[in-house]
C-alpha cells in the first residue's frame, strides 16, 4: 500500500511539472530595435553641409534633396524610408543617378555615389528584417551617414577647386 502511494505520488508529481518555456519578454526585444535620436547623436562622424556654390548648383537635383530630407528624418529615428521593398529602392537609387546634374558628375563623386548606394541598400536590406539586433542596425545607419557626408564632401570640394584660379608663374628667358 505505502509502495502503491509512493507511486501514485510520483506520477502524479511528474505530471504536475511542465517543461520550462523560455519566454522572451517582447518590450524587451522590441527595445532592442528601436534607437533614438541619442543613439545617433552618439555616434562618432563629421558632418558637413553643402557649400552656397555646391548648393546652387544642385538645386535642381530633386531626388538628392528627397535623400537629405529622408536622412534627416533618419536622425530623428525614422527608418519608415528604408523599410520598403528592395526594387522601389533600386529604382529610387536609379532616378537619384539619373537625375545627377552633369557638373557634378566627377569620377570622384560617382565614387561617392556608389558607396552611398551600397549604404543604402545595405540599411534597406536591415531595416526590413525582424531580428536584427541593435548594434547592427547602429552600424549600418553610421555606415550610411558617413557615405552621405563624403559625398557631400567630394562636391564641396569640386567646387571650392573650381574657384581657386591659380595662376602658374609665367617663365621668362
Amino acid at each position: 500500500m505505502k509502495q502503491l502511494f509512493l507511486l501514485s505520488f510520483l506520477i502524479f508529481m511528474g505530471c504536475k511539472s511542465e517543461p520550462k518555456t523560455d519566454v522572451i519578454n517582447i518590450q524587451d526585444q522590441e527595445k532592442s530595435y528601436v534607437f533614438t535620436t541619442a543613439d545617433i547623436q552618439k555616434m562618432d562622424y563629421t558632418e558637413y553641409v553643402l557649400s552656397a556654390d555646391s548648393n546652387q548648383a544642385i538645386l535642381d537635383w530633386q531626388k538628392f534633396q528627397d535623400l537629405q530630407a529622408q536622412i534627416e528624418l533618419l536622425k530623428n529615428g525614422d527608418l519608415s524610408f528604408f523599410k520598403v521593398e528592395k526594387n522601389i529602392m533600386q529604382e529610387f537609387i536609379a532616378e537619384l543617378k539619373l537625375q545627377q546634374p552633369p557638373i557634378v558628375i566627377t569620377p570622384a563623386i560617382r565614387s561617392r555615389m556608389t558607396v552611398l548606394e551600397t549604404n543604402l541598400l545595405r540599411l534597406q536590406d536591415l531595416a526590413n528584417l525582424d531580428n536584427i539586433k541593435k548594434p547592427d542596425l547602429l552600424e549600418s545607419i553610421k555606415g550610411l551617414l558617413e557615405a552621405n557626408v563624403n559625398l557631400i564632401l567630394q562636391i564641396n570640394k569640386k567646387f571650392e577647386k573650381e574657384a581657386q584660379q591659380i595662376e602658374l608663374p609665367v617663365k621668362t628667358e
